[in-house]
């Protein structure tokens, strides 16, 4: 008999303990050996412990997660007059009122592309460090552009251009790379706020509509020029509709330049009527200050033979504000939010 049956068989010899023992049987000895101990966890207990405790705190991420808001960022251009600034900067608090108790946004920020902060960098900061869930990013431009299809994008990080994020770095705007997802929405364009607004502005000036002719000016684009050309033809169609004018012209001048264009335009206009209204589709910005600055130039400078001022002597009235400030832009971003946080949950 080997040395370990004793530990497989039962003794025939009883003793006087209440149940079998290692001493008198070889029963406990067995039990002991074979039966797990009940004092330390097996492994399978632990297993489910851990996936229990790890259920739970991903339970609460989740719940986290789905708890928090977007943000709703408004990007403007931006120039290096605070007066130009002040009434896009002055639309965030607008536009906080026109979304009202309905606002699904954790941040409402309205931030510059350049010149002047805060900048696209500081908004996106923001919105993360509120928590925000994801960014909705409304650019604050009339018309499609290169700002809207490469700069604004290129900005905001989810474009990647080399030779045009160090252009921007080189004008010293910041490039950011966010852990949000961000969605960019269309430009005015895609609404009718210019026509709306820019009627407000003609019927301001307006007196004999039967005299008058109309001529908008907007910024235009070499890039993306058709579109803009849509966009003012569409605009001054409705103008001339609305108002009982028979004659309505448009032409792209960019701010402080190029404004030979608008001075064919409103000359021509003037050979065909008494008086021209000009209006400017910019957005914080009218067209008086560009006029003023044109008329300046031969006022200025000694007359020379040949060379005379074509708009001088013209009845012209010329208005004072661009598209801001005006209730219609802020109701316009509120709404295209809205829609894309609806469209988008």
């Amino acid at each position: 008999m080997n040395e370990k049956e004793p530990l497989m068989t039962t003794s025939s010899t009883t003793c006087d303990c209440p149940e079998p023992c290692e001493h008198c049987t070889g029963v406990g000895k067995k039990e002991s050996r074979d039966s797990p101990d009940k004092s330390i966890p097996s492994v399978t207990s632990f297993m489910v412990w851990l996936l229990l405790l790890s259920s739970i705190s991903w339970g609460q991420g989740t719940q986290t997660h789905l708890n928090a808001k977007p943000g709703l960022l408004i990007i403007a251009h931006g120039a290096p007059s605070p007066a130009w600034n002040q009434p896009v900067l002055a639309l965030e608090a607008k536009v906080r009122q026109n979304l009202e108790d309905a606002n699904p946004f954790a941040q409402v920020k309205v931030v510059l592309m350049e010149f002047a902060e805060p900048n696209v960098a500081d908004g996106v900061t923001a919105m993360e460090q509120a928590g925000c869930s994801r960014i909705v990013a409304v650019p604050l431009l009339i018309a499609p552009s290169s700002h809207s299809h490469w700069d604004v994008p290129a900005l905001l990080g989810i474009y990647s251009d080399p030779a045009l994020e160090t252009e921007l770095r080189d004008e010293g705007i910041g490039v950011v790379r966010s852990r949000l997802p961000i969605t960019i929405t269309p430009t005015l364009a895609d609404s009718d706020v210019m026509e709306k607004v820019m009627l407000k502005r003609v019927r301001q000036l307006s007196q004999e509509p039967q005299k008058e002719a109309i001529v908008l000016l907007a910024h235009g684009d070499s890039m993306t020029d058709p579109l803009w050309q849509d966009l003012m033809k569409r605009t001054v169609t409705y103008l001339c509709g609305q108002m009982g004018i028979s004659y309505g012209d448009w032409a792209c001048v960019a701010v402080g330049q190029e404004y030979e264009r608008a001075v064919t335009a409103i000359a021509q206009a003037a050979e065909h009527r008494e008086r021209v209204i000009v209006v400017g589709g910019y957005l914080s910005m009218g067209v008086q200050r560009m006029h003023q600055r044109w008329m300046n130039r031969f006022e200025k400078t000694a007359p020379m033979p040949g060379v005379e001022n074509p708009l001088a002597g013209l009845n012209l009235s010329l208005s004072e504000k661009g598209l801001l400030p005006d209730e219609a832009v802020a109701q316009w971003i509120a709404d295209v939010a809205l829609g894309e946080i609806k469209r988008h949950q």
